[in-house]
This record gives C-alpha cells, sequence and structure tokens, in this order.
C-alpha cells in the first residue's frame, strides 16, 4: 500500500484519497498569477507545523525576500522557521538575475549543483519536503532543447530515488499546454494542473491530471487563495458561488 503524506491544502486530500503519495515527483503547473508558489509554500509550512517534516525551497523565479515578505500575507513566517532551522530557503535567482546573493544557501542555474545542495541540506536538517520553483527558470537558464530535457529527466529521476516529496514547479504558456519542453508531465509520477481565468473575476481552479498508484477525482474544482490558507471545494462546480 502506497503511503501518503497530506498535501496542506483543505480539501485537496479528500481528492487524493488521503493525500500525496510520499517520496514522489509532483509536478504543479499553471499559467502566471495562478498561485502556484503559494500552493508549494503552503505544503511545505503544512508540513513543518503539523506534520513535524522539516522543508527546502528552492526559487529561481523571485528573491526570498520577496517570497517571505509574500508569505507573511497567509501568516506564515518563513524567517522563524529557517531560524529553527526546520526550513532551508535557497536562493537560485540572484545568479539568474546577476545580483550578489545574502542568502546562506545560493545556487548556481546548473541542475548538478543543485542537487548536490538538496541531498546535503537533506541529509543535514532531515527535509521531507522539497517545493522547486520553477523548473521553467532552471530550464530557461541552460542551452538547447535537448540539454533542458536531459537536465529536467536527471533532476526528476534523481529527487524521486531520495527520501523525500518533490513538488516540482512548472509554468504554462496556456491553460492546455502543461509541457512547455515536451517532458515536464510525463517525467513527474503525478500532475496538479491551476488554472486561472481573468473572464471570471480572477477565478482559481484546480485539477488533478494524474498521480499514480493513487486512486483520485479528474474533476476541476474551484481552488481558492485567501489569508485565512489554501482550500479546494471537490463537491462544487467551478466560477460557482463557493
Amino acid at each position: 500500500m502506497i503511503e501518503k503524506i497530506s498535501s496542506g491544502i483543505t480539501g485537496l486530500d479528500e481528492i487524493l484519497d488521503g493525500g500525496f503519495p510520499k517520496e514522489r515527483t509532483i509536478l504543479i503547473a499553471g499559467p502566471a498569477g495562478s498561485g502556484k508558489s503559494t500552493f508549494g509554500l503552503s505544503f511545505l509550512v503544512h508540513g513543518v507545523m503539523h506534520e513535524d517534516e522539516p522543508g527546502i525551497y528552492v526559487s529561481f523565479d523571485e528573491s526570498l525576500d520577496n517570497v517571505r515578505n509574500d508569505a507573511l500575507s497567509f501568516g506564515w513566517d518563513l524567517k522563524a522557521l529557517e531560524d529553527q532551522n526546520l526550513l532551508a530557503m535557497i536562493d537560485g535567482f540572484s545568479e539568474r538575475a546577476g545580483l550578489k546573493s545574502p542568502e546562506k544557501y545560493t545556487i548556481e542555474l546548473e541542475v548538478d549543483e543543485l542537487l548536490h545542495e538538496l541531498i546535503r541540506l537533506i541529509d543535514s536538517i532531515g527535509a521531507e519536503r522539497v517545493v522547486i520553483d520553477s523548473i521553467t527558470a532552471l530550464a530557461l537558464g541552460l542551452e538547447g532543447e535537448r540539454q533542458r530535457r536531459k537536465q529536467i529527466l536527471k533532476l526528476s529521476a534523481v529527487m524521486s530515488a531520495l527520501t523525500c516529496t518533490t513538488l516540482m514547479i512548472s509554468e504554462m504558456r496556456e491553460d492546455k499546454e502543461i509541457s512547455r519542453f515536451g517532458i515536464e508531465e510525463f517525467m513527474a509520477q503525478g500532475v496538479v494542473v491551476i488554472k486561472y481565468k481573468m473572464a471570471h473575476s480572477g477565478s482559481r481552479s484546480l485539477q488533478v491530471r494524474k498521480m499514480r498508484g493513487v486512486k483520485h477525482s479528474m474533476r476541476e474544482v474551484p481552488f481558492i487563495m485567501s489569508p485565512e490558507g489554501l482550500a479546494v471545494y471537490p463537491d462544487e462546480d467551478i466560477y460557482g458561488d463557493v
């Protein structure tokens, strides 16, 4: 029987028949503004605060100061968790932006270096949850389509072999195009798609497209982000009243 861990998102564990499969690699895909990064942070914070599971967050898309400040709007004090050695934040943004990093942990846009640092920190703090935000930014820093696909596969294969559950965040160009590089949805054991509809006053929805070995609903359901937390509504229709 597959062991599972809580997603930390209200209502999502119900869709997943108990939670994410433990020690698997899950792709979280969606367009800009859909809430992918917040989803990943919620997963980490829930693990630290409620499951006694330390975590690691890797940011290639924005500075860690911005990530920490955004998290405060949900009541998540990431710096306090870092100070307790329950959460490690890795800066992959500064190198990409040509800036000097002020962070404790920093890496270049290089998969081997990322894996080396992740393996070291997983052992150091006993991390059981990892979020990589995003593999799109990481891949765009590599040269050539073939090299990008090869490195994404390598990253997924190594992370799937480790004793942690990994969320890899991926940027979608449009709602129906999950794989920007033609490989993302195939390299992960699970795929969760978040959609964002400006035409519906900025409404969001979520769909579990794939979760190997897990009985799950494939229904597209409302996804809500508020200061009280993140939630999906398994029995509600999208863009209806919640």
